[in-house]
């Protein structure tokens, strides 16, 4: 049965069964890559059916994630157009679905090298529309996927939360101000939201063109990482025999002594990372003149709001004097 026989079939019936789930790896994976057309018909099968047996939420998120994250190139990296897609093939019927859609967008965002800011603002407000079209309280489960969120990799070292992130958690904090929240819900807003006009930049991975240049330097036998390794092994071997054999023999002693003259990147960007999270950065007068226009927005100050005023002050002493004023009223 072809996949779009499968997927006609799946949204006949309105469920996904474990048999079903292994048909469709059987279909999907049965090539080496997924291609477009398979992706749309998982998520009409996802959107089209009631009843899903815990496979298909497996299979779901390790397919999409494949196909956003590692089949193109660069690999790791997610384009501006790419998150646009996503946002938008989500967006479609306008429902919510936490067990698929949502951690799709947290799936992506953890194991990509680079995403943009706006993939994870999405993925915020789909918890907000969530937590307001349920029971409009945040529970201790979804305080953690937002950690998951905002704070997933997108490159390793990503430290800073972005204006449009902050945005997104004071929406949040509005439109479920009173409700019986989980009490992690006030140290991740105010913690969340502190770093976003207080953190140093972290490492940052490098842009994608300058991937895609690393990953054709790496794959050229003779122009890339293994030039080096012929050049101090005694020129260019002849035969596929005569390579190995001279892996073999010289590669532990080359290992010891350091293939690549770049080999401290990785504990620069360790270096870049430890620095970057003991910086408070001051709240300069951008920083403070959004923060006091966005606190006073709806002319309500709630406990949060006066947490993270008190943080902010403790944390970075030297701000802007137009934050001076809301100190004094929220933090007292």
């Amino acid at each position: 049965m072809s996949l779009t026989d499968l997927c006609n079939d799946l949204t006949a019936r309105g469920e996904v069964t474990d048999d079903d789930v292994l048909a469709l790896r059987r279909a999907v994976f049965g090539e080496v890559t997924v291609t477009p057309d398979e992706v749309e018909a998982l998520f009409r099968i996802d959107e089209g059916t009631e009843q899903r047996t815990p496979a298909w939420r497996a299979f779901f998120l390790e397919a999409l994630t494949d196909w956003l994250v590692r089949q193109q190139e660069p690999a790791g990296y997610v384009t501006e157009a790419q998150a646009d897609w996503l946002i938008a093939r989500i967006e479609t019927d306008r429902r919510v679905r936490d067990a698929t859609e949502l951690e799709l967008v947290v799936r992506v965002l953890e194991q990509t090298d680079s995403a943009p800011a706006s993939l994870a603002a999405f993925g915020l407000r789909l918890v907000t529309r969530s937590v307001v079209e349920n029971d409009g309280v945040i529970s201790s489960e979804e305080v953690e996927r937002m950690r998951r969120l905002m704070f997933a990799p997108s490159g390793p070292g990503r430290l800073a939360i972005s204006r449009e992130e902050a945005d997104a958690l004071f929406d949040l904090n509005d439109a479920t101000r009173g409700a019986a929240n989980d009490p992690s819900w006030t140290d991740f807003f105010m913690r969340a939201v502190a770093n976003a006009v207080t953190a140093a930049a972290g490492w940052a991975p490098p842009g994608r063109e300058e991937a895609l240049r690393r990953e054709r330097w790496l794959a050229n036998p003779e122009d890339g990482i293994w030039a080096g390794f012929w050049n101090r092994t005694g020129g260019m071997p002849k035969t596929a025999n005569q390579a190995r054999n001279r892996m073999l023999i010289a590669l532990p002693g080359l290992l010891r002594q350091g293939l690549s003259p770049d080999e401290d990147v990785f504990a620069e960007r360790l270096d870049s990372r430890t620095r970057a999270a003991s910086t408070a950065a001051p709240v300069d007068a951008l920083e403070a003149r959004w923060l006091v226009d966005r606190i006073g927005r709806d002319g309500v100050f709630d406990d949060n709001e006066r947490a993270l005023i008190s943080f902010l002050n403790e944390l970075a002493p030297e701000t802007d004097e137009a934050l001076q004023p809301l100190i004094a009223k929220l933090a007292a």
